[in-house]
Order: C-alpha cells, then sequence, then structure tokens
C-alpha cells in the first residue's frame, strides 16, 4: 500500500474514533461500522440497522423512516464514495439516539471538483422551510436532471431530507489536491 494511502485511512479512522467518542458523551450509540462498502456489507448493514432499530420499540413510522435514511446514505456513499489512488473507497457510518431523536452519520471521500456542486445542491434542499417545496423541487428535480455515470439522478439527498424533516448537515475537509473527506450529518425525527 502506498503511504498515500495509508494516510487516507488513518485520517478515517481518527475521524471515526473522534465521531464515536464524540456521541458517547451526546447519547446512545446504535451502530457504529468503519470499512469497506459493498454489496454484502451493505445487506449485513441493513440487517443490523433493522434489528436495533425494532428493539428500541419505536413507533412503526419512525422505524420505516430511521431505515429508509440509513439505506439511502448507505447507497449513496457505496455508488458515489471517490476512490483514492489504489482504489479503495474510504468510508464510515454511525446510527445514534440523543434528545429523543435518531441522528445518522455517513462519511466518504469526494473528489475536490465535487464539493462546490455538492454543497450547492444541499444548500439548495435546506433553503426549503415547507415540506411541500422540498417535495415540488423533487419532482422537478426527477423531471429535469438526466442520470449521472453513477445511475443517479442526485435524487437520494432531497429524499433523506425528506423523510427526516430536517436539514441537512455537512461538512468537507481536504486531504490533499485531489480529494476531501465529506461527512453528513442527518438528525430524524422519531415521533
Amino acid at each position: 500500500m502506498s503511504t498515500t494511502v495509508n494516510k487516507d485511512a488513518e485520517f478515517f479512522e481518527q475521524r471515526f474514533i473522534q465521531k464515536v467518542d464524540q456521541i458517547k458523551g451526546l447519547g446512545q450509540l446504535i451502530l457504529a461500522y468503519d470499512g469497506v462498502l459493498n454489496s454484502e456489507t451493505i445487506s449485513k448493514l441493513e440487517g443490523e440497522i433493522e434489528g436495533k432499530i425494532l428493539d428500541m420499540t419505536l413507533p412503526k413510522t419512525a422505524v420505516r423512516k430511521v431505515f429508509f435514511i440509513c439505506v439511502e446514505a448507505l447507497q449513496n456513499m457505496f455508488i458515489h464514495g471517490y476512490r483514492d489512488e489504489a482504489g479503495a473507497k474510504h468510508n464510515f457510518f454511525i446510527l445514534y439516539a440523543a434528545d429523543g431523536k435518531i441522528k445518522m452519520i455517513g462519511a466518504n471521500l469526494i473528489k475536490n471538483g465535487a464539493i462546490e456542486r455538492l454543497r450547492k445542491h444541499i444548500e439548495r434542499i435546506n433553503s426549503f422551510d415547507d415540506a411541500a417545496n422540498l417535495k415540488t423541487y423533487y419532482l422537478e428535480h426527477l423531471e429535469n436532471n438526466e442520470i449521472s455515470k453513477e445511475g443517479g439522478a442526485g435524487l437520494g439527498f432531497i429524499t433523506i431530507a425528506m423523510k427526516s424533516g430536517n436539514k441537512l448537515s455537512i461538512n468537507f475537509e481536504t486531504i490533499n489536491d485531489d480529494r476531501s473527506f465529506f461527512l453528513m450529518e442527518v438528525t430524524i425525527n422519531t415521533d
């Protein structure tokens, strides 16, 4: 492995450990995963998420919301996460409960050239204070956007915002001239 790859892996591991430690002081850790995402891993995580949120005796609508948002976020990370020079996709996923809400954190690599477009997209999503206006934006986006080479139309973040009923919190941190660390936190209302 190259030094750069090791640095990326170390960077992700440090951020993962920091987030998990931070969460321990904020609430109850439900699930934490740091590693490579593939179809098999996502399927396993889906089963774990479902089991853990069902154990929490949340209302059925909350269980469906949490599960949907987690699956959508994992799929987005798997499909759209950027690869380092060695082809590795660094990811982590955390689910926790705090203040009567469920919170989900997803992190992956992103190409530096894609940051501004993604930031503007999420700022636009977060600009809607009315759920009906966000749904209209979703429908317009669905009708007017082309499918990307990864197979998406940019709808994942919109659906996550719609389902959660909250703004998406994002952060970018530069790793090098080519790629950055992208973190998204979603608060999911459980009532």
